[in-house]
């Protein structure tokens, strides 16, 4: 595994390891993608949550959302 060899990662708190993750997928879909819109979409939706950290829904509530509709 990866943090194996980056042990400090597993010493940052949650809310770090969330950044760090979201960051991490950020930059995988980027890689994959190369698609400018989907770049500017992803600054500006990460814009939006540095203004306003509280307004965004919780993984949790989202993947349970998600997760209810492919069920339906």
């Amino acid at each position: 595994m990866i943090v194996e060899r980056i042990p400090e990662v597993l010493a940052l708190p949650t809310e770090q390891k969330e950044l760090l993750a979201e960051e991490l997928l950020n930059q995988v879909v980027l890689e994959k993608e190369k698609d400018p819109a989907l770049l500017d979409l992803l600054r500006q939706r990460l814009a939006e949550h540095g203004a306003d950290p509280a307004g965004g829904v919780p993984w949790e509530e989202l993947r349970d959302r998600l997760l209810s509709r492919r069920n339906d």
